[in-house]
């Protein structure tokens, strides 16, 4: 790969702002943070596989067949104007009562987040210590950042509140049985393919605190300049110590920066020739220092169109936190769409009986039908 820097300086400099949206294991010894050098985080093993968590079997209980996420039918009505629709599985119906990318209370702005306002926001945790966040985006499955994903690590994941180490009533916390890790993750120079699924060891019910997120369409392409929110429990300044990251879950709204134009941004403030940004990455910025940061990474960044809120990136990385003219940088979920359609669908038809595997087939067709 390229060099990101325009010469040795320039290599240098990137190599000392470059950073994942990763957090480490409060007061745990973690596994190191994604390295922009060959040396850096991540599977050695780059083929595309199951990470089996603590022993379990891959192999699905039959209702995960009904546990499908709901993809958003995102389409442009007017210059600038949107319509969003979830569209549903008949199987699925009763798992989803209010549909995905919907919640039960509205509030504008305000940091911290209150309760219910994001109730796809997950917590991805070691030993109860908070790593990554996430987004829940079926009742078995969660969507994260693969930088977040270390080998044979024993996970949890904690959804439901938004105190990230206490727990309320309405949350649980629910064992990691495996994580697919995309096969072209790229760890090493800028990251690429930074997407990973997390399967829950049993299936979570859907209430006022815990609810899916819509994903778009593979062709939908958010647009430049559109206002979305990103939640998570990273540090508030890039400079804050991994102790001082908050223990309640932070908001913040950011504009839409696509891939090309981020990539002209970057490549201009570090004197580089190289493209930093590829596609399958899509960038957010705001003027008033508002970002994400380490302890961020794998959550999601959502928009909301008519009423529903889709899923349009996943923390990756960027330099520093909150600089000016530096957009953070995002997975698209939109690109990914297929992969995570086709690694479902081929986790739900593991199971042996014959009428599960017909229903497995049946259920991504439904998916992708739009008005």
């Amino acid at each position: 790969m390229a060099s990101p820097g325009g010469g040795s300086l320039g290599l240098l400099l990137w190599l000392l702002l470059f950073q994942p949206r990763l957090g480490g294991a409060q007061g745990e010894s973690a596994p190191s943070p994604p390295s922009p050098s060959p040396s850096g985080g991540g599977r050695e093993d780059r083929r595309e596989s199951v990470s089996r968590v603590g022993g379990s079997s891959a192999t699905p209980v039959p209702q995960e067949a009904a546990a499908s996420p709901q993809v958003a039918a995102v389409t442009p009505v007017d210059p600038g104007s949107y319509r969003a629709a979830a569209i549903p599985q008949p199987a699925a119906r009763s798992l989803f009562p209010a549909g995905c990318g919907h919640r039960s209370m509205r509030i504008v702005g305000g940091i911290p987040a209150p309760e219910r306002k994001w109730p796809w926001q997950v917590s991805l945790q070691i030993k109860d210590k908070h790593t990554c966040g996430g987004s829940l985006i079926a009742s078995r499955w969660v969507l994260t950042a693969a930088h977040c994903i270390f080998g044979h690590v024993e996970y949890t994941v904690k959804m439901g509140d938004i105190h990230v180490n206490h727990t309320s009533r309405m949350a649980i916390q629910v064992p990691v049985r495996d994580i697919v890790v995309h096969k072209y993750y790229n760890p090493v120079g800028s990251i690429e393919n930074d997407i990973a699924l997390i399967l829950l060891e049993f299936p979570v019910n859907f209430s006022s605190h815990i609810r899916p997120v819509c994903l778009p369409e593979k062709m939908f392409m958010v647009e430049a300049g559109m206002e979305c929110w990103v939640t998570g429990w990273g540090k508030r300044k890039e400079t804050d110590k991994p102790e001082d990251a908050p223990e309640q879950l932070q908001e913040a709204k950011l504009n839409i920066v696509r891939y090309e134009e981020c990539n002209r941004a970057l490549k201009e403030q570090m004197e580089s020739g190289s493209d930093l940004v590829k596609k399958g990455a899509v960038c957010a910025y705001s003027s008033r220092g508002k970002d994400t940061c380490q302890g961020d990474s794998g959550g999601p960044m959502a928009c909301e169109f008519n009423e529903t809120w889709v899923q349009v990136g996943i923390v990756s990385w960027g330099f520093g936190c909150g600089r000016r003219n530096f957009p953070g940088v995002y997975t698209e979920v939109s690109f990914y769409k297929d992969w995570v359609i086709d690694h479902l669908s081929q986790a739900c038809c593991w199971d042996s009986a014959d009428f599960f595997i017909l229903l497995c087939v049946v259920l991504p067709l439904g998916i992708l039908v739009a008005p």
